[in-house]
C-alpha cells in the first residue's frame, strides 16, 4: 500500500498550506462580518444535514432514528 503523508503548514494569518502526499494545497479563509450565521450554526447545518442523509439512506424507523 501507499502511504500518504498530511502536513499542515500555517504560511499567514489567513492562508494555510497543506502537504498531502507529493501534492501541496494553498487554502485561504475568508470570513464575511455580514454573514449572520455563526461557525456553530454551520457546523450544526452540516451535520444536520449528514444525519439525515445517513439515516434517509437507511429508511430507518422514526423512532429508531438518532436526535
Amino acid at each position: 500500500m501507499n502511504e500518504t503523508t498530511t502536513a499542515a503548514v500555517a504560511v499567514s494569518g489567513s492562508v494555510s498550506e497543506y502537504h498531502i502526499g507529493h501534492t501541496i494545497y494553498r487554502v485561504k479563509t475568508v470570513y464575511n462580518p455580514a454573514f449572520r450565521q455563526s461557525l456553530s450554526d454551520i457546523l450544526a447545518r452540516l451535520i444536520t444535514a449528514d444525519c439525515e442523509k445517513m439515516l434517509g439512506d437507511n429508511e430507518q424507523e422514526q423512532d429508531k432514528q438518532a436526535v
